[in-house]
């Protein structure tokens, strides 16, 4: 049997399709903006984890002292989409930091993310606006699930398992900065 390369790529695209790669929305939520992006959580139906590129070392600075971490960068909108959703564990001091294009208002959810987490909003300018300590729900539906959101706008947002906040004294008034160059969003 001969298979002609149109009903190979016709075959394809209906089995992604039936997969639900990269349709629907079912992951992490973070509200859209003004220009109606869907940009930092709504995920796809698949049990993935993020497939994040980048990673960048970034420090909290509290009273004088460094606690140095590792974020995995999601700038990009399906990093955000699916942001650690169906992580089981992270290393200490390992995170994820979304990076958004400006500043503005932002809420996350814990759709299929069974990690407890802290969600920390952070400005333009390295300040922490505010903690969220945020605790998984597994079997809530979309409307029952927490909301979880800046006080102010946000450029970045930063989860780190939940307890590393209250450990390490990260409040608001805190700074955050990037080792070395701050990273950028991708389109």
């Amino acid at each position: 049997m001969r298979v002609t390369p149109a009903l190979l790529v016709a075959f394809l695209v209906v089995c992604s399709g039936c997969m639900g790669l990269g349709i629907n929305s079912d992951g992490p939520m973070q509200s859209p903006d003004q220009s109606g992006d869907q940009s930092a959580t709504a995920g796809t139906a698949t049990q993935e984890t993020t497939n994040a590129e980048e990673n960048v070392s970034a420090s909290f600075v509290t009273n004088g002292e460094r606690t140095n971490v590792t974020l995995e960068v999601a700038n990009s909108p399906d990093e955000r989409s699916q942001g650690l959703m169906h992580r089981e564990s992270l290393p200490e001091n390992h995170g994820m930091v979304f990076v958004f294009d400006e500043a503005q208002p932002q809420t996350f959810w814990m759709k299929n993310t069974p990690l407890p987490l802290d969600i920390i909003f952070i400005s333009a300018d390295g300040t922490v606006i505010n903690v969220e300590q945020a605790d998984p729900q597994p079997n809530a539906s979309d409307l029952e699930l927490d909301r979880y959101s800046s006080d102010e706008p946000a450029k970045y947002v930063v989860e780190m398992r939940q307890g590393f906040a209250n450990r390490e004294g990260i409040e608001s008034g805190t700074t955050f900065v990037f080792d070395g160059e701050r990273p950028t969003t991708e389109n």
